[in-house]
């Protein structure tokens, strides 16, 4: 179900990354062939960017794709490495939840203040509950990892999965 879940928000990054790159296509042609750029082309570009990366955070640990550094952790004893590894990853998904509810404030303030781009006036609350959204996701992503680094402790088969890549 977590690869599900992240899957649908990974299409939020993908699409972002192929608008991003059309809108500087677009933007790049029209600048040489009219002289006329694509207005408003960097604040697009701004506000695509922090959905696009906020969104791939929890895809990205889904995939155990995010650098760990654990090259003194597994030399440690099992209960203590994963022990230190569960509670490394209890700590990263209060960030992660930190994040997103800072995320929600940040909406909440933009609404009130009338937060827009100052070209093209787009408002930008809703950019804030995507990346409030997306956090959220990641930080039950990690809680998930950080469970199964718990239940690893106790069970071989749950020690190689989470082992399985490190280094």
């Amino acid at each position: 179900m977590v690869n599900r879940i992240t899957f649908v928000v990974s299409l939020i990054s993908y699409a972002g990354v192929l608008a991003i790159m059309l809108l500087n296509v677009a933007d790049v042609f029209m600048t040489k062939a009219f002289v006329k750029p694509v207005t408003g082309a960097y604040e697009i570009t701004e506000v695509l960017l922090l959905c696009t990366v906020m969104a791939s955070f929890a895809y990205a640990q889904s995939q155990r794709s995010h650098i760990n550094i654990t090259m003194f952790l597994k030399r440690f004893p099992r209960a203590l490495k994963l022990s230190i590894y569960g509670l490394m990853g209890l700590i990263s998904a209060g960030v992660a939840g930190a994040v997103a509810y800072a995320a929600v404030q940040q909406a909440a303030s933009a609404i009130d203040r009338g937060a827009a781009t100052s070209v093209l006036l787009i408002p930008l609350y809703p950019f804030y509950y995507v990346e409030a959204v997306a956090m959220a996701i990641f930080a039950v992503v990690l809680l998930y990892d950080a469970v199964l680094s718990f239940a690893a402790i106790f069970n071989s088969r749950y020690e190689e999965i989470v082992t399985s890549d490190w280094a």
